[in-house]
Order: structure tokens, then sequence, then C-alpha cells
């Protein structure tokens, strides 16, 4: 089970890079990100994965997206917030000192973070290491 799970982030990896290739050469987006992480850890506490209000309220999209989700990228469900759309997870794989214990492995979520979106102000989590500037 773990080849298939290992060979289905490969899959994701690759979209991901090929993703951020595009977003740093040819969609650039308003904002650019810059500093560096400090490995706290805050942000494996409490990850936010955008879904539409009216998806999370359907129970068989959100029981299949988030078993999906606990499934591929060790995560655990916390809430799911049908008011603004969002399910929130927290990773099982964070050290006790706030480090990733499976780093090489880590989902995109993790490996984008802080994600930069083409319309909005990217939001930052108190202490963080990155800054958004304008481009």
């Amino acid at each position: 089970m773990i080849i298939i799970k290992r060979a289905i982030i490969c899959f994701i990896l690759l979209d991901n890079w090929l993703h951020n290739i595009l977003k740093k050469y040819i969609l650039k987006t308003r904002y650019k990100i810059t500093g560096k992480c400090r490995m706290c850890g805050n942000c494996c506490k409490e990850i936010l994965l955008c879904a539409t209000p009216a998806q999370c309220r359907n129970i068989l999209f959100s029981t299949v997206a988030t078993k999906w989700i606990e499934w591929i990228f060790d995560f655990t469900l916390l809430k799911i917030d049908t008011k603004e759309g969002y399910f929130v997870f927290s990773c099982k794989k964070q050290l006790p000192d706030g480090t990733c214990g499976n780093y090489f492995w880590r989902p995109s979520v993790c490996r984008n973070f802080p994600l930069v979106d083409y319309f909005k102000e990217p939001v930052l989590l108190p202490g963080c290491g990155f800054k958004a500037e304008l481009r």
C-alpha cells in the first residue's frame, strides 16, 4: 500500500512542479514571497483546504474528500467550516519540536506555503518568517 501511496504522491509532486514553473515564469502573481521558514510548525497545526460551502455541506463529497486527504497526506480532520468553505486538518507527521517528520514526501499544500493567490494578498501566520511583497 505504501508503494501505491508514494506513486500517487510522485504524480502530485510532478503536477506541483509544473504548476510552479508556470507561476514563476509565465503567470506571475501580484505578490512575491520573501524570507524563509522559521520551522516553528504553526502552519501544521491548522491546515485550511479551501472548498465551496456547498461542497462542505455535501455529505458524500466531504466524506470522500476528507478520507482521501487523511490517507494520502497523513492529515487528521479537525473540523469542517461550512460557513466559510474550509476543511481544517492537522498533520500527523509534525514532530514535537515543530519540524516535519516527513519532509521529503510532504504534500503540495506544505511545499507551497504560504500560498500566493492571483487575486488576494497572501495571509501569513503571526511570527512566520515569510513576507509578502508587491512585485
